[in-house]
């Protein structure tokens, strides 16, 4: 996040008089989360109403603060901004979802559009840009930054079916062939047949290959 108090915004709403954005602030990073709430308190139309750094912590902290916005941190401990955004739907659908993250992949982004996120930003904008980003949400407008969005439609849905993801996904933790087959209740050949199709589709020399190239994409 770059903090540069003379940059100008981009043009957004102008905050109601005497209106304020109650927002909750979600970001493991200590120091980065410290560094938000100071911009964020120098607005006159800005409330923190919690800042935290457990993504385990949002939905009890959402029933209890009642936030307009809530910025949230897509990687977490406990469970992440996408796995979160729906939960946060179902407990509060009013409550406005902005996305961040310091690597966007295509797919998560993806996700995210298609899940009703109201905006989503790279972890490294500019203070100014971040306030006028909320006050559009909290405008009720959808702020995806527009080269993540253009990433997302260029890399294109994976081609992985929902077997294949399931079983690239458990040996990208590490887990060999037999221990992902006694995980899924099949056998080790054809957990071995998954992997090959999921290589092929992936256009992969190997099963390291394959996750790393939907790993990158964001498609596991």
């Amino acid at each position: 996040m770059s903090f540069d108090p003379t940059e100008p915004a981009h043009p957004a709403p102008a905050p109601v008089p005497g209106s304020l954005i109650r927002v909750l602030l979600v970001e493991d990073h200590v120091l980065l989360r410290t560094a938000l709430v100071a911009v964020f308190s120098l607005e006159a139309d800005i409330e923190v109403v919690a800042a935290i750094g457990d993504g385990a912590e949002v939905l009890s902290t959402v029933r209890r603060t009642a936030p307009d916005v809530i910025v949230l941190d897509i990687h977490l401990p406990g469970i992440d901004g996408l796995g979160l955004l729906p939960l946060i739907q179902a407990a509060d659908p009013r409550v406005k979802v902005l996305l961040l993250a310091s690597h966007p992949r295509p797919g998560d982004v993806r996700r995210a559009i298609r899940g009703g996120v109201d905006g989503f930003q790279h972890t490294d904008l500019a203070s100014g840009r971040l306030l006028a980003v909320i006050r559009e949400i909290q405008a009720g407008e959808r702020a995806i930054d527009p080269q993540l969005a253009i990433n997302a439609m260029m890399y294109g849905e994976s081609p992985l079916t929902a077997r294949e993801t399931e079983v690239l996904l458990l040996a990208a933790e590490g887990r060999s062939a037999p221990e992902v087959a006694r995980s899924l209740h099949l056998s080790p050949g054809a957990i071995r047949n998954y992997l090959s199709a999921a290589s092929a589709k992936l256009g992969a020399r190997n099963r390291s290959e394959a996750i790393r190239t939907a790993t990158d994409k964001g498609w596991i």
